[in-house]
Formats: structure tokens, sequence, C-alpha cells
């Protein structure tokens, strides 16, 4: 077995924010991925940000895998779609079978034909030998609310006046009909509000009823107006990030390693160091991170991997 001791630093705010299940809601924190960690005191549970298991995991894949198809395509070799869905997602045939109903030696076949199945698993079919932790901060740690607000063409004065003359009209025309459709919009939840309330006292509610649809109509119209553009003067920006300049902690391990293993986590870790990106929100200044895997076999330590600042990955081989 081989175990990979790893400290990821973020070298700038971290932002994940985790798909929602259907009819569920985000947590407090838009959904950034959070885990209980001990309680306090009162018995109560203490929660913690972290960097989730399957953004490392997915990167290193990805990042092997590619390599792969573009040397592939080079050699007019491209992937077939069943390929490139085995090797980057997981996704196999065998997924919508039964575990009985799997051809074992057809598996065996792809897992010695395939070292990125083979490491990684695909479906049901292939089990994955490469075990990928949550990334732990040292303490208990909550995500911070950052905000930016994005402004309209009309702010930059110099860039505005260079605009096409004609198309200037355009914007003033959204612009009033954007202030129009947002107090449109006011007063018809004012007046829906009015309506449930009537409504709960029996009281007579057909004027209320016709006041909601003429403010619909004025909505719709001034909607119309401004077509799928909105001018945004002041549009508030948020999200949720860990803080930069944190260690957070895991690890990798490599069940019944082969010799080809580590030199595929290498091509992984050294794209992942190449563009060290994870999570959301790159284009406002998250996202970038560095890091350290130390490669142990039997306890001994025969490789560091130390990855970032968009160079190529550092290898010492002891």
């Amino acid at each position: 077995m081989i175990i990979v001791k790893a400290i990821i630093k973020t070298e700038a705010p971290l932002s994940i924010s985790m798909p929602i299940e259907k009819g569920s809601k985000a947590n407090a924190y838009a959904n950034f991925p959070l885990l209980a960690r001990g309680i306090n005191e009162e018995g109560e549970k203490q929660y913690t940000g972290y960097l989730p298991a399957t953004t490392v995991r997915g990167f290193l894949r990805r990042g092997i895998v590619l390599k792969d198809m573009k040397e592939a395509a080079a050699n007019n070799s491209h992937y077939k779609l069943d390929q490139a869905y085995a090797e980057l997602i997981g996704q196999d045939a065998a997924s919508e079978q039964k575990a009985g109903d799997i051809d074992l030696a057809a598996l065996k076949d792809t897992r010695e034909g395939s070292p990125i199945l083979d490491l990684f698993g695909s479906g049901l079919g292939i089990k994955s030998r490469l075990r990928v932790s949550h990334f732990l901060p040292s303490h208990n740690i909550l995500p911070d609310l950052m905000t930016g607000v994005r402004k309209d063409l009309d702010d930059n004065e110099e860039a505005f006046n260079l605009i096409d003359e004609n198309e200037k009209s355009k914007f003033y025309e959204r612009s009033e009909g954007n202030t129009k459709r947002v107090r449109a919009e006011s007063q018809l939840v004012g007046l829906r509000k009015q309506l449930r309330s009537a409504q709960r006292k029996d009281d007579e509610t057909t004027e209320l009823e016709e006041q909601i649809t003429a403010a619909e109509a004025l909505v719709k119209k001034y909607k119309a107006v401004m077509g799928d553009k909105k001018n945004s003067s002041l549009q508030i920006l948020t999200h949720y990030a860990l803080a930069a300049g944190l260690e957070l902690e895991g690890k990798l391990v490599i069940e019944n390693p082969k010799e080809r293993d580590i030199g595929l986590l290498e091509t992984g870790l050294n794209t992942l160091s190449l563009f060290p990106i994870l999570g959301a929100q790159s284009a406002r200044g998250c996202g970038e991170i560095s890091g350290t895997f130390d490669c142990l076999k039997d306890g001994v330590l025969f490789k560091r991997i130390t990855i970032g600042g968009f160079e190529a990955a550092k290898i010492d081989v002891f």
C-alpha cells in the first residue's frame, strides 16, 4: 500500500459551491461544503469548511486522461465515446447493469488494458484502487462572505462615449425600462401580499385581483422592453470562500500498488501545478493553490511532489 500525505495551501480564497439536490435548500453558505467535526461544551456539533475529495480526485483524473486523449488525437487515434465516458468520468455500461450481470472476464481485460480505469475505477464494474480523503484545515473554520459589484456601461464615461450614438438610445431605453420593471415588481409583491391577507379574512378580492393583473402586465411589458439584456448599474455579486493562507491536510491511498501508479499521479499533479486552480470564482481572484505530496511505502518516504506557481511540478526522489 502507498500512502500519499498531502498538504494543499490556499494561495487565494477557495470558493466551492456544491450542487443542490432537487427539492433541497442550500446551506447558509450558498452550499459551500461543510462537515461536522467535534462538539462544543453544550454538546452542539461544530462545523468546518473543507476541500472535497471529489474536487481533487476529479482534477487529477481529468489531467491524466486529457494528456492521453491529446496524444491519441495527435496520432489520429481519437478516443471513442464509450472510452471517454469511462476514463474521464468513470461511467461505463456496467453502471446500468446488476452486479451479477457483469462480464468479469471483459472487466479484467479492461483493467489490464487501461491504467486509468485500473487505478480510478469505473462505474460498478471496476473498483477503484485509489482512495482520496477530504482536505481539512487544522482547526474548524467557516467560509467568509465575499462581495463585489458589477457596474454598467455608463459607469465608464470614456468607454460609453465611444459607443455608437444610435446604440446609446437603446441603453437609455433599457435603463428606463429596468427602473420601471423594478418598481412594478415591487408593487406586484405588495399586492399579492394584500391578496393573501384578504383571502384569509374572506374579504372581497376582486379589486386587488384586477390590480395584480395590471401589475403583471406592466412587469411583462418592461421586461419585453429590456429584452435579454439587463442594465446592472449596481448588481451585487456574492460568494463564500475559505481564507487564503490555509493549509488543508488530506491523503491519497493506493491499494495493491503497481509501478505505473505513481507515474499517473505525477501526470495529474503536474497538470494541476501548471494550472493550480480549484473550485469556482477563479475569474474573481479565487482558487489558486499550492501543495506538497509525500509518497510513502511501508512508512518510508520515497518521493515528494511539490506543485504550484503555474510551473511544472518539482519531484524529489529519496
